[in-house]
């Protein structure tokens, strides 16, 4: 890494320098990874590749992508994370399509729409503070030393494909990976 002045954006907004932080990739990517992973299986992806870039320059020297869209490629599925720069955003979430209908997945509620015409979605709203309840569970699991609901191992496994997404913005091409030997690929 190069010096550069200090710049006090770096420290208000981290989120916007890839060398702090990684971006909104590894910063909410990693999170709805974890979902993914929890749901499909805790396995690495095939491949990345990332489309995006920053489109909102405010000149404030930022060198994380304001606009991402990252593709990862399983053994049987693919899972698109898009972390857009909108003027309106969609509400955030994981949507899950599949043969028997759409599960739709946030902190605040899920809702399961069954496939074919007309159908009626069932929707459960998920009450409390999940946050506190996140920061509930960890603590009383390093009272207990149980495993927490979101373990490390999960973790290392949720972070992987961000990773790969920035790597494939900063070298502008798709990632082939290795999930054995959890290595990038040559070109």
């Amino acid at each position: 890494m190069s010096y550069r002045e200090w710049n006090p954006a770096q420290y208000f907004s981290f989120r916007n320098f890839l060398d702090f932080n990684g971006g909104k990739l590894t910063d909410f990517g990693h999170h709805w990874m974890d979902v993914v992973h929890m749901y499909m299986g805790e396995k690495p992806p095939n491949s990345a590749v990332f489309a995006g870039g920053i489109f909102f320059n405010y000149n404030d020297g930022r060198t994380a992508p304001d606009t991402c869209n990252a593709l990862f490629e399983y053994d049987g599925f693919s899972v698109l994370f898009q972390s857009n720069a909108y003027g309106a955003a969609p509400e955030y979430g994981i949507t899950f399509y599949g043969e028997k209908g759409r599960l739709f997945v946030n902190r605040n509620r899920w809702e399961f729409t069954p496939a074919g015409r007309g159908a009626k979605p069932e929707v459960r709203q998920i009450p409390g503070d999940i946050t506190r309840d996140h920061v509930r569970n960890f603590l009383d699991c390093c009272k207990s030393r149980k495993l927490p609901n979101a373990d490390v191992a999960l973790a290392a496994i949720s972070i992987l494909p961000p990773l790969l997404a920035v790597q494939s913005y900063q070298e502008q091409r798709r990632l082939r990976f290795d999930t054995r030997r959890l290595e990038v690929l040559p070109l």
